[in-house]
């Protein structure tokens, strides 16, 4: 017997979507009208019976494409729209006892996602971590580790990116899509670069396009680590301490990172603000850790 939930709809139609998801031999585009319907009545499958069943399944297939799918960096790809969504709905998840034995897994997932996805992916990703850590404080294992010091990284690499990041334009323009060298693009991308393509194929066809930076170059990421770091020694404290003392060298490094009155006159005013967020995130982190590390 199908179960029905709200406004008639059965549980079965979401199967049926999260089924063309499953099928790698379903049309991207097919698999994104799937994505919003799920997406759409996602309100309306937790409140159904049916729920943690749903819930079992659902997780499985989506950690599993965000798993085997390649990130995406262009914003208007089929399946940036559907990685997006799939994440956003994982956000969603009520904070249930269903979804506590679920938690490592996606804590697992978010942290691999971190290091390879981008800005827009990687600020959802940063959310779940966050919510999940503050509902279910999951037991310390070594990933919360691996994960600081990932985030360390990101700040003792930023003193060399400051001449790309106040130097690169934020407007690329090509002839053709195919022309784009994304490795290269990629490398020197903190914060969204629009496309221009000078020779659409056809008239109907896009002629702007958005570049998304990868999540570990991002400023806007980088507006967000404090908090996440935070939150992380508030957890564990015993088992991160050491971890959290070594931020404090670069915290104080990065505060007093400034461009210089060329680089100012060269960059595009979103550049400066999302890097002055940044440094201002940071400099609540400083005044977060310096009570504890006093001595230090």
């Amino acid at each position: 017997m199908t179960m029905s939930v709200n406004e008639g709809i059965p549980v079965n139609t979401f199967r049926n979507y999260l089924n063309i998801l499953n099928d790698s031999s379903a049309k991207e585009e097919i698999k994104l009208k799937a994505t919003q319907e799920l997406s759409e009545h996602f309100e309306i499958i937790m409140q159904s019976p049916a729920y943690p069943s749903f819930l079992e399944s659902s997780l499985k297939i989506f950690l599993r494409i965000l798993q085997e799918g390649d990130p995406q960096f262009i914003q208007e790809n089929t399946m940036q729209h559907i990685r997006k969504l799939i994440l956003e709905m994982i956000h969603r998840l009520p904070i249930t006892e269903s979804l506590r034995q679920h938690v490592k897994s996606i804590i697992t997932m978010m942290l691999k996602l971190l290091k390879t996805d981008n800005e827009e992916n990687v600020l959802v990703s940063l959310r779940i971590i966050i919510e999940l850590h503050k509902h279910f404080r999951p037991s310390f294992n070594p990933e919360i580790q691996i994960f600081l010091r990932f985030v360390k990284e990101i700040y003792t690499n930023l003193p060399n990116h400051l001449s790309s990041i106040f130097e690169t334009s934020c407007e690329i323009w090509i002839n053709d899509l195919k022309d784009l060298n994304l490795e290269t693009l990629l490398s020197e991308a903190y914060s969204v670069k629009t496309i221009h393509v000078e020779k659409p194929l056809d008239s109907n066809s896009q002629q702007i396009y958005n570049l998304l930076p990868r999540g570990v170059l991002s400023l806007k990421v980088l507006q967000e680590l404090p908090i996440i770091v935070v939150l992380m020694y508030q957890i564990y404290k015993n088992a991160v301490h050491q971890e959290v003392a070594e931020f404090i060298p670069l915290i104080l490094t990065t505060i007093n990172l400034q461009p210089t009155i060329t680089q100012r006159n060269l960059t595009q005013k979103e550049i400066f603000v999302d890097f002055m967020g940044a440094q201002i995130k940071t400099l609540s982190f400083l005044a977060y850790i310096v009570r504890i590390f006093q001595n230090f």
